[in-house]
């Protein structure tokens, strides 16, 4: 079946070019034509006119997750904050998504038993709140091995409150997905020399 009259006759950079952009936009047609739904899959990125809010009931939530994951010192409880492997593997630009994933993960199990370790009693130690850091900025796609645009944002702080006084820790890089903040780098990366 031809579409459009395109067929094997189609030769040339060109020719294919045109093909396949009236290929697309017959079945863009189509789908408007029979009504489907046209919204979005539920892992399409923000448009990058639109970070998601800088506050809101669930983010609140994953933070306390993590500060309750850095006072018991079990870094699994953190991950409800960390960025989530599923769409992370089509995201990052690198040979080995997965095995990436897992590193940063670890990492930032680490990150967190480092923070517990920083204290020698969280006894009595109360979540106060979160705060995004640096304004949200847009990363285009192929700016940091990535093929997707995100917003990210650098130092956020998580604050809480111990023996009276109320402390905080720095959540170095922030990224979003799908209306969500989530953590990739809870400490600063240190690169080796």
């Amino acid at each position: 079946m031809r579409i459009f009259g395109f067929g094997s006759e189609m030769r040339g950079k060109r020719s294919r070019r045109y093909a396949a952009r009236a290929f697309a936009a017959s079945v863009a047609w189509s789908y408007l034509a029979i009504g489907a739904d046209a919204s979005p899959s539920p892992h399409t990125p923000p448009p990058s006119d639109s970070p998601p809010p800088a506050t809101s009931d669930e983010l609140v939530e994953r933070a306390r997750a993590l500060f309750d994951a850095v006072v018991s010192g079990r870094a699994e409880l953190a991950d409800p904050f960390f960025f989530p492997r599923e769409p992370f593997l089509p995201l990052k630009d690198v040979k080995d998504p997965g095995r990436y994933h897992r590193q940063l993960l670890a990492a930032y199990h680490h990150d967190v038993r480092d923070l517990h370790a920083q204290r020698r009693s969280w006894d009595g130690a109360a979540f106060v709140g979160f705060e995004l850091g640096t304004p949200p900025r847009w990363v285009k796609p192929g700016e940091e091995w990535n093929k997707l645009g995100y917003f990210r944002t650098f130092d956020a702080k998580l604050s809480y409150e111990i023996a009276g006084k109320t402390r905080a820790f720095v959540v170095h890089t922030i990224i979003s997905w799908d209306g969500r903040w989530y953590v990739t780098h809870l400490a600063p990366i240190v690169h080796a020399k």
